[in-house]
């Protein structure tokens, strides 16, 4: 077992990703840990059922022989996420790894944009949030939570999406292509 084997198996075995791009200094260490050693990391996880995944500039697992609760857990839980890149790219086309924002800017922008506002409101409202600001704190929380973002600067509240947002981008983007396979009959 290697040094970080316990940090990244807490990390990603909670459903989080390691990105590239990570502002934290421990969280970019673990990236390049696995990164460096990847083959010895993916065989270790393998003897307890996990499949170290990676992606574009990320690193995440998925359950080798998932039983089929866990794959309808995951659809619903992937269903959310393609509404909340609906949202966020409603907000701001170019919204993907790499851009920044000021939490001010977006709820601003709910205020103002009335499309924008009822994504927001479908999105937030089985959860009880109210307000903009509501729905702005719950959708960085959760953005947070998978280590699709991270804030910059507490003073001005921005942040920045890291290189494992991708992953929601992917799989939009293969269910797309899915569909563009598809043959009318």
């Amino acid at each position: 077992m290697r040094n970080n084997t316990q940090r990244i198996y807490e990390r990603l075995s909670r459903g989080e990703f390691l990105s590239a791009d990570s502002t934290d200094a421990s969280t970019r260490h673990l990236y390049e840990d696995i990164e460096e050693n990847a083959e010895d990391y993916a065989d270790y996880f393998k003897e307890i059922g996990l499949q170290l995944e990676s992606g574009n500039g990320y690193f995440y697992f998925s359950r080798i022989g998932e039983s089929r609760q866990a794959i309808e857990q995951k659809l619903e839980s992937f269903s959310k996420w393609l509404d909340y890149l609906d949202f966020l790219k409603c907000y701001n086309q170019s919204f993907t790894a790499g851009y920044q924002f000021r939490k001010s800017h977006l709820t601003e922008q709910i205020s103002l944009d009335i499309e924008l506002k009822e994504k927001a409101n479908h999105l937030f409202k089985k959860y009880g949030a109210a307000s903009n600001v509501e729905i702005v704190n719950k959708l960085l929380q959760e953005m947070q939570n998978m280590g699709f973002a991270e804030c910059l600067s507490e003073l001005d509240e921005t942040y920045k999406i890291t290189s494992a947002f991708r992953y929601v981008e992917e799989l939009v983007e293969m269910i797309q292509i899915a569909n563009e396979d598809e043959v009318p009959e």
